[in-house]
């Protein structure tokens, strides 16, 4: 009590004794005072750098920081020798690891960057501070600690331990370490909860960073994405630049080849029908058969040179989609078919309401091919049948499929073991004189139906008629 109080109180007090005693009364009724006076205080103290910690927290800053900053102000507010963040090697079972950050009095060694094992203590130790343990040691000496466990801490000069579970979320990441390293230290109810509240905002500060450094992953992942895709971007504008050259070349290489040839050709064929029609009477019999055969091979040169173009062009040329109605389309070849060669009796099957999206022109192209060959490949009938129509792809979900477009005959058919052959240009599964052709219209089926996204395939017997299949639009998987 402050010395001028006590004298007044003296000067007031005449009994000696009675003064004595009311000194020793207001002395310890001091003491708890004093003692609550600290309490607060340190309580004022903690506040302050729990509030520091949770600044730091929506700042933002990097983990480094954080733990620095951290470890330096729970050393100052606990004068302890040494705050350390353990961390534990992922994948080591938490037998290994090494200080990441620290506050230490400089009389005392560094922690920093010392690799540390000890190999009792994932198996032994580690669940129990996953579930939240603290390790309260006054001395290391006289706590029953394992002989690994003390030479591991006074390898740090350590006489006192505090350890506190830093957990990422459920997982075990490291430990905050409180070191007393001058004596051995009895730690306080409230030191304890203060440093345990200290790793909790801890904790929160590595879900941040994991956060964080998925975030950057994914952006970094991303921008590299992004960046792929520009290259791949800029590949496909300067592979179109060339493709459109190399596709002006060759136009001007098929109309070259067309001009060139058709006339030499023309040439051939005028020439032998002037001799035939001239000097008929000059040739024998073998020779008129030369000439025909000469006139008759330029003019399927001509046919071969007239498909060339007509495949070239299917390639090249642009697709405008609009709503085709391939219904009405089979419906007007057939009637053109029937008109040709009136006296052929073949049943048209057609199913109507059959409405796609493509090129009109391309998707006749196909119907053309089809139903001439499914007209050609009955000649043979007394009574042909041609059917057109469309399946679903998924029979169980029709609104989940796409149609499957057909064209079926009962014509002469053809073996599957030559299935392969028919979408190839100029491959023929018949003789010429059998059925007249040159191979190359199924081939133009086949790229019209690539163009809009769709397949095409076939189906046949010898002497059983055939079955063409094709769709207008990328099938799902499993469909």
């Amino acid at each position: 009590m402050n010395p001028e109080r006590l004298a007044r109180i003296r000067d007031l007090c005449r009994d000696e004794v009675a003064f004595e005693q009311l000194q020793q009364l207001l002395s310890e009724e001091k003491q708890p005072l004093e003692q609550e006076i600290c309490h607060a205080l340190f309580q004022v103290e903690q506040q302050k750098t729990l509030f520091s910690v949770i600044t730091r927290l929506r700042e933002f800053l990097d983990l480094e920081t954080i733990f620095r900053a951290t470890a330096a102000e729970v050393r100052q507010l606990l004068a302890a020798d040494r705050v350390g963040m353990f961390r534990f090697y992922p994948n080591s079972g938490w037998n290994d690891g090494e200080f990441v950050s620290e506050a230490v009095d400089p009389e005392f060694p560094s922690a920093i960057a010392h690799k540390i094992h000890d190999h009792c203590f994932g198996d032994q130790f580690a669940i129990h501070y996953q579930e939240g343990r603290v390790q309260n040691v006054a001395d290391i000496h006289n706590a029953g600690l394992s002989d690994c466990h003390i030479e591991i801490l006074s390898r740090f000069q350590v006489q006192a331990n505090l350890v506190v579970p830093l957990l990422q979320g459920r997982h075990l990441w490291g430990l905050l370490c409180i070191h007393q390293c001058r004596t051995p230290r009895q730690w306080q109810e409230t030191e304890i909860e203060f440093v345990q509240q200290i790793a909790g905002h801890l904790g929160v500060a590595l879900q941040h960073a994991e956060l964080m450094a998925e975030l950057r992953a994914e952006v970094a992942e991303r921008q590299q994405a992004e960046q792929r895709a520009q290259e791949l971007n800029q590949g496909l504008r300067q592979a179109i630049v060339e493709l459109k050259a190399v596709n002006r070349e060759l136009e001007a290489f098929s109309y070259s080849v067309s001009h060139d040839l058709r006339a030499p050709l023309r040439s051939i064929d005028g020439f032998s029908q002037a001799l035939l029609e001239d000097c008929l009477d000059q040739l024998d019999t073998t020779g008129q058969d030369y000439l025909r055969r000469i006139r008759s091979a330029s003019q399927r040169m001509g046919q071969l040179i007239d498909d060339l173009l007509t495949l070239s062009r299917v390639t090249r040329s642009d697709m405008r989609r609009e709503a085709v109605d391939l219904s009405q389309l089979a419906s007007r070849i057939c009637t053109q078919l029937q008109h040709a060669q009136p006296d052929r009796q073949v049943e048209f099957v057609i199913q109507t309401g059959l409405v796609t999206q493509g090129d009109v022109r391309l998707l006749q192209v196909v119907l053309e091919n089809l139903l001439n060959n499914a007209w050609k490949f009955t000649s043979r009938q007394m009574q042909g049948k041609i059917e057109f129509g469309a399946i679903q792809a998924n029979a169980a979900a029709p609104e989940n499929g796409i149609p499957i477009y057909f064209v079926r005959d009962d014509g002469v058919g053809f073996d599957m073991a030559y299935v392969d052959k028919l979408f190839k240009p100029f491959q023929r599964l018949h003789r010429m004189h059998e059925f007249p052709g040159n191979g190359i219209g199924l081939a133009t089926v086949q790229r019209v139906v690539h163009r809009h996204g769709g397949r095409v395939w076939a189906e046949g017997t010898s002497e059983q008629g055939a079955t063409f299949y094709f769709t207008l639009a990328e099938e799902s998987v499993g469909a």
